[in-house]
């Protein structure tokens, strides 16, 4: 008896600590590993602030570890004077992706927005197709 109950606890032991293991060698995936303030440090590779007044010239993604989300992002305008695009809403992680889902909190309202993309190292890249042709790839470095 006592040698069957030290290899079932042993044995337990094992499928317990297997089971509580991620991918040690990848990026953490969960909310509260995410969580944290992201500031915009490039658009399209290009460091800030971008001429393009099509592309942000500055901006902040903020990660709460309750899955909430909040975007900032300031662009300049044709006239000289910047605006600023709030929104709001809530990420989590699907098939290694973060994905955000925003919803606008200003004069945009009620417009909503679903983008994902990669959570590496601190470093939160996310693409969306642009105003023109192509995809704008926006670099976010936690703080």
């Amino acid at each position: 008896m006592q040698t069957y109950l030290s290899r079932f606890t042993l044995i337990f032991c094992l499928l317990a600590t297997a089971a509580g293991c991620g991918d040690a060698a990848g990026p953490q995936r969960s909310l509260g590993s995410a969580a944290g303030l992201y500031l915009l440090a490039s658009v399209n590779g290009e460091s800030l602030p971008a001429n393009d007044p099509y592309l942000p010239i500055s901006g902040s993604i903020y990660l709460w570890p309750t899955g909430h989300a909040e975007r900032h992002v300031t662009y300049r305008m044709s006239d000289g004077r910047s605006e600023t695009l709030e929104s709001a809403g809530s990420f989590h992680f699907e098939n290694g992706a973060l994905v955000l889902e925003l919803h606008s909190t200003g004069q945009y309202a009620p417009d909503s927005w679903s983008v994902s993309g990669t959570l590496d190292h601190g470093k939160l890249t996310i693409g969306y197709p642009g105003a023109a042709d192509g995809e704008i790839i926006e670099e976010y470095h936690k703080r």
